[in-house]
């Protein structure tokens, strides 16, 4: 082969199924003859859409608006294409429903747009930027000229319109604030946003709120994917202004708490340990990311690791929960059926306190989870076991902001364990004392009420559920 024969090389990155994604595979095949689409229509109506959606972010007072649209595309329901296949063709034509969660995602990358996210109707929150909306709007008057190769990009989409309030914030939960009284609240920001950019998202919403009515900020954070969150304590009149005018906020939603209140009855036991510190010292270690245990505690303080308190946790342990899960962690499930032990049952592990409870007694505070695992991680390199026994409600009874920004986090959760090859279990349920399943066990979480709450559906997680506040051990 002479030098001019060689080719470069090109570098695979394949995922778990050593397989090419779909962006990654050569481009080529034939372009989808689509029938039954009035091309004229199709491109005046995406086009009229565009230009109304610049006037009304225009008309907005937020600092973005000259920078950065973040905008709806709804799909059209289905798509009719020619085909040849006596199989599947009805009429000569086969049918297909427009996913831009999955196949038909890649069409916002051919026109010049992000894709964000999808909400749950189907449609798809897009990111453009305002140079590119105005070319967008002429391809699409100009659509019934253009070749079938640029219609094609342009068949799944209906039209644009803006991100609807009750896509942003959940009106039920609105609704039930007190009027002209302020309340804990998290406002999420856009992601694709620079740092300059959400210091004036932040310093515009700041100026809005109104302290005599006990409106302020109480801090930012960022979230383990890079989104910036600002917590602070707002009315509901504010919080609706809020999302009706400041469109570069992805959500806003109550703090993301969980539960994990326990009335376990505690256990007292005498005698002394019996293990030697320089074999305790030996012991493997097992991350309690919990709501805390008192540092001088007269048994488990032996086994104690390390300590971590979130930001917004306070240093004493206020809830008995993180005494009674360590206690699991250290000593396993020993029989007590015949009384308490005469003596301290030795310890096989030890534990790193790391406490992330929220303002109420028995609280978690969500958003304290990943920065506290990131703390841990980056600073004690032999716990790479993490133990979380708490959850929000089930998810189906969760509002649809708030259960969407739930999962992201738990998102996140997936992907930190990924990323630095750690172990979590999630053992915890979150079914309301009292409530009885529609269908008894072992289907009894068929029942909404009875069904996993947002941490428990962690796909790189290790999973075992019981009943929240239930005398039932963790194990």
């Amino acid at each position: 082969m002479s030098p001019n024969d060689r080719v470069s090389p090109r570098t695979f990155y394949l995922n778990e199924q050593h397989e090419l994604s779909r962006a990654e595979r050569e481009p080529g095949g034939s372009v989808p003859q689509y029938a039954d689409i009035d091309w004229t229509a199709r491109g005046g109506a995406i086009s009229r859409s565009l230009n109304q959606i610049t006037s009304q972010i225009q008309a907005s007072h937020d600092p973005m608006k000259g920078k950065h649209y973040f905008v709806l595309a709804e799909p059209v329901e289905q798509l009719a294409k020619f085909s040849k296949d006596k199989r599947k063709a009805v009429d000569g034509k086969v049918f297909e429903k427009t996913q831009f969660s999955e196949k038909h995602s890649r069409v916002f990358k051919r026109l010049g747009m992000d894709l964000i996210g999808v909400t749950e109707a189907g449609s798809a929150v897009v990111h453009m930027k305002p140079e590119i909306v105005s070319q967008l709007s002429n391809t699409a008057q100009a659509l019934a000229s253009l070749g079938a190769r640029e219609k094609s990009r342009w068949a799944t989409i209906d039209r644009f319109e803006m991100v609807p309030i009750e896509a942003r914030v959940d009106l039920n939960w609105l609704r039930s604030l007190r009027r002209a009284a302020s309340d804990e609240a998290v406002i999420e920001l856009q992601p694709l946003l620079t740092r300059s950019e959400i210091d004036s998202i932040f310093r515009a919403i700041i100026v809005t709120l109104r302290p005599n009515l006990g409106e302020g900020a109480v801090g930012t954070g960022t979230d383990y994917s890079g989104r910036q969150w600002l917590r602070g304590k707002l009315t509901p009149e504010s919080l609706e202004r809020i999302a009706r005018d400041f469109y570069s906020i992805q959500s806003l939603h109550s703090p993301l708490i969980s539960l994990a209140a326990s009335t376990q009855p505690s256990i007292r036991s005498h005698g002394s340990v019996i293990r030697s510190d320089a074999e305790i010292s030996n012991l493997p270690v097992v991350g309690v990311v919990d709501t805390g245990v008192p540092a001088d505690h007269p048994v488990l303080g032996k086994y104690r690791r390390g300590g971590y308190v979130a930001p917004t946790s306070s240093a004493t342990a206020t809830d008995p929960h993180g005494t009674f899960v360590s206690s699991r962690i250290v000593f396993g499930d020993p029989d007590y059926s015949e009384g308490p032990p005469r003596q301290t049952p030795i310890g096989d592990l030890r534990f790193y306190d790391i406490n992330v409870s929220g303002l109420n007694v028995g609280d978690v505070e969500g958003k304290s989870v990943l920065p506290a695992l990131q703390a841990i991680v980056a600073t004690a390199p032999d716990v790479r076991v993490f133990n979380l026994s708490f959850d929000m409600r089930p998810l189906p009874t969760i509002d649809p902001v708030k259960r969407s920004e739930s999962l992201l986090l738990v998102q996140d959760l997936d992907n930190f364990i990924f990323q630095n090859d750690i172990l979590a279990v999630v053992s915890a349920g979150n079914s309301e004392p009292g409530i009885r399943p529609s269908t008894d066990y072992p289907r009894h979480f068929d029942d909404p009420q009875w069904s996993l709450g947002p941490w428990a559906t962690s796909f790189n997680s290790l999973t075992r559920t019981r009943i929240m506040r239930s005398a039932v051990p963790i194990k």
